[in-house]
């Protein structure tokens, strides 16, 4: 089996050449930029599209189908990423055109290289060599890639269509692999790092009304500063800390194997529970350790008028947040109830409460830790909490195997990154391991 970086890269160049860029009003998805992706799959691998059924799930998704022999008796395997991609933002800040996928520096520029068309490169190419050599999976396998991630769902998102499509077949899956986590290195030290759940998600709104009129004759407390309000109180009373299972869990197994960089908390991590109230005192020092032991809230949007000089009738705040597993959406609603000020009303605009925890002793678990130590001899693998989210929280009541994992082979040294910034790049050391990883995973997987 010939691992060729070269024609991994010149695939991932040709797909994150088109700008792939979601929105979250549906009609104004270009349709176009996907319906030119998928042809560009469709010429770099041939043999996936020969071998798989491939079917457009709503606008644009994509859901494979390869009918295995049966043997194994196992559920099938999924393979999920997302087409879609983040504005590029200030071209001006880009060292190279965001969409121009040129190579300098040893790596791939440009929107979409680590986020996350390098999963559904790996996974094509990964396919591509076994089936080059005639393989016959013994299970069925699926691929599944949405078109609109990145706006975190609302109408017309496509993860839930596909979910949708499969139960509507009787489908269950056996174990689903998704985008994030992988190999990292760090301070001299390597682990893997598999998300065995994620947050929930949350957009809420807070909507202030007001009589409104000329600005030559405000009155006092109008709605913009009622919402005013509501923000100082959301950022001075955050939701209280809160222990929940996989982040204790998390921190138990970094600190076994020595990979928390924070001295102090490494010292209390010894006993997680019985040092609580001390974790969280460090953690709160720490913008990322502090969306580990709660539910965050950030503030990002704010409406009035349409101009300087009028009063709004009506004002509007947007807040998102990251719900920790083990509370819900419910949980924070009640807690800004108490918080905002008379006159001012409550509503979601979209989210979710946080998908179960995966098993860390299911069958597809135990095969990703023999194929790191296969492929990483010595390197642990560290259950995680993803503090961000993806489409795998969909499709958690589909597989009665808890084994829902965002997990890839791309190593994690420094020099790839990017995501949502300016300037993402991917080093081409990394393509390798992670058609590598998905490979020796094809082959494990129902033996």
């Amino acid at each position: 089996m010939k691992y060729d970086t070269a024609l991994f890269a010149e695939h991932l160049q040709k797909m994150c050449r088109i700008p792939t860029v979601s929105s979250a009003d549906p009609d104004k998805t270009r349709v176009s930029d996907f319906l030119e992706l998928h042809k560009v799959m469709e010429e770099c691998w041939p043999l996936v599209h020969e071998k798989m059924t491939r079917e457009v799930i709503g606008k644009c998704g994509l859901l494979y189908h390869y009918k295995g022999t049966g043997k194994s008796g196992k559920l099938p395997l999924m393979f999920i990423a997302h087409q879609d991609v983040v504005p590029e933002g200030d071209w001006s800040m880009w060292k190279y055109p965001p969409f121009g996928s040129e190579i300098h520096d040893n790596a791939i520029w440009g929107r979409g290289t680590t986020d996350s068309k390098c999963n559904i490169q790996a996974y094509m190419d990964a396919l591509t060599l076994l089936f080059e050599e005639g393989w016959e999976p013994d299970y069925d396998i699926y691929l599944g890639f949405g078109y609109n991630e990145e706006i975190m769902g609302g109408p017309g998102a496509a993860a839930p269509m596909i979910v949708q499509t499969l139960k509507d077949r009787g489908v269950e899956l056996g174990g689903l692999i998704d985008e994030c986590g992988g190999i990292v290195e760090k301070n001299g030290k390597r682990y893997a790092d598999i998300n065995i759940c994620e947050k929930g998600y949350v957009d809420v709104m807070f909507t202030a009304l007001d009589q409104g009129g000329h600005a030559a004759s405000p009155e006092k407390n109008n709605a913009l500063v009622k919402l005013a309000k509501t923000m100082i109180a959301l950022d001075e009373n955050p939701m209280p800390p809160f222990m929940s299972p996989v982040v204790v869990k998390q921190f138990k197994a970094q600190h076994e194997h020595g990979l928390i960089d924070n001295a102090e908390l490494d010292a209390l991590c010894g006993d997680v529970e019985g040092n609580w109230d001390k974790i969280v005192a460090v953690c709160e020092k720490d913008r990322y350790l502090n969306a580990m032991i709660r539910t965050t809230t950030a503030i990002t949007m704010c409406s009035g008028s349409a101009q300087a000089n009028i009063i709004p009738e009506k004002a509007t705040l947007v807040v998102n947040n990251r719900i920790l597993p083990g509370q819900t959406i419910d949980d924070l609603l009640a807690h800004f109830r108490k918080l905002v000020p008379e006159g001012v009303e409550i509503s979601v605009l979209k989210g979710d409460d946080p998908p179960a925890e995966q098993s860390t002793e299911s069958e597809l678990f135990k095969n990703i830790a023999e194929v790191v130590e296969e492929l990483y001899p010595g390197t642990p693998l560290i259950p995680t909490m993803l503090t961000g989210g993806t489409d795998s929280r969909y499709y958690c009541g589909i597989c009665p195997t808890n084994s829902v994992y965002r997990f890839t082979g791309l190593l994690q040294d420094g020099r790839s990154g990017g995501a949502h910034q300016v300037n993402e790049h991917i080093c081409l050391d990394h393509l390798e391991g992670d058609v590598r990883m998905y490979v020796s995973i094809l082959k494990r997987y129902g033996k």
